[in-house]
């Protein structure tokens, strides 16, 4: 009972329930996973996008410079697309089997 008891708690901290996109529950889950690996790779990417930047212009690495970089217009475009380019990649097999559906199959 207590062991339930503490799972319903741990459920209720964590938040509304996740929805299911796909036909079995693991596959939601293992989705979850992959979109947070996804999400820090994307943010270490653009973390070294910057120091990268600030090397180049000749400033030593420190974590102070980095902090306090703002991309400008340009480096943002880049880096916007980038991030475009990134996601359909990883997302071009579900992209490619639901382009596949017919109209009324999209919407179920």
């Amino acid at each position: 009972m207590a062991e339930q008891l503490r799972i319903k708690r741990l459920r209720k901290a964590a938040g509304p329930e996740r929805k299911n996109y796909f036909d079995h529950g693991d596959i939601d889950r293992v989705m979850a996973i992959l979109l947070a690996l996804v999400s820090e790779v994307a943010s270490i990417r653009e973390r070294l996008d910057t120091h990268e930047r600030i090397g180049n212009q000749g400033a030593p690495p420190a974590t102070d410079l980095v902090e306090a970089y703002t991309p400008d217009a340009p480096v943002e475009n880049e880096r916007e697309e980038w991030r475009d380019a990134y996601l359909r990649r990883l997302f071009r097999v579900i992209t490619e089997d639901i382009e596949k559906l017919s109209p009324g199959e999209k919407t179920q």
